[in-house]
């Protein structure tokens, strides 16, 4: 004879506890079948992979192409390191992450490595050119471009570049700086004399040096009327003509 058995659970028990447990089993098992089904099933079944896109290839295309390409599908680019490539010509992309045909969220990122072409260059013709002209042609063709000063040039006219280092033509690395030289010109036979009269004498000097003449010798003399170390005459006047390099001398006070 079977004899039945009974569990008996107390009431207290079967709400605190029992009850509690299975809602939360049931809402576990919910979250994980949507998880499954979202991340599993559904990429798998046509049409139904929502907000997915599959990644082109943009490696060897020009960066700002592969922009445009990336943004068509919901993509977005972004350059994470330029570098020197023997074989993948300038601007364009190196590699890629993700890689081309992976499905990935749209919105997402693909970071890019941009090629900066071959790390050796020919210097091209840039004399005769104004300076933002060159420089825009210097640096486009990957060169860094250094150092920039003025010299007089009786062959090239005022603000063209007259010559850069190293010279036109030349081979070289373009981590290497490429100096310019612009002209101011012929050079001049003579020189506007500066007003120097009121101004101190690191001034006064520098206006006479700029003006493209030489400080002469320095007088001083007692004036009680300006500061110390004011000029207050100078040998030549002021705005008239004198030939280059003239040296002018100066007066400057000191206090009685």
């Amino acid at each position: 004879m079977k004899k039945n058995y009974t569990i008996s659970i107390p009431a207290s028990i079967f709400w605190k506890v029992v009850v509690p447990v299975i809602v939360l089993s049931i809402i576990a098992g919910g979250i994980i079948g949507v998880f499954i089904v979202d991340k599993m099933v559904m990429p798998r079944i046509v049409n139904m992979d929502r907000g997915m896109v599959t990644v082109p290839s943009i490696v060897n295309v020009p960066w700002e192409d592969a922009r445009q390409d990336l943004f068509n599908v919901g993509l977005r680019l972004q350059i994470s390191v330029r570098q020197y490539d023997e074989k993948i010509p300038r601007d364009n992309i190196i590699s890629q992450q993700p890689l081309p045909q992976e499905n990935v969220k749209k919105g997402r990122l693909v970071v890019v490595v941009v090629s900066k072409g071959s790390e050796i260059g020919v210097i091209p013709t840039v004399t005769n050119l104004t300076e933002r002209k060159a420089t825009t042609e210097l640096k486009k063709m990957g060169f860094i471009v250094g150092k920039s000063k003025r010299d007089y040039f009786d062959d090239y006219p005022k603000d063209v570049v007259a010559s850069i280092s190293p010279k036109e033509g030349t081979s070289i690395s373009r981590e290497m700086p490429v100096d310019i030289v612009v002209s101011d010109g012929p050079k001049p036979t003579h020189a506007d004399v500066p007003n120097l009269i009121g101004e101190g004498l690191l001034t006064a000097k520098s206006k006479i040096e700029k003006s493209g003449l030489k400080l002469g010798k320095i007088e001083y003399k007692a004036n009680s009327t300006v500061s110390p170390g004011t000029v207050i005459s100078q040998s030549a006047p002021p705005e008239s003509s004198v030939p280059l390099e003239s040296a002018i001398n100066i007066i400057v006070s000191v206090a009685n």
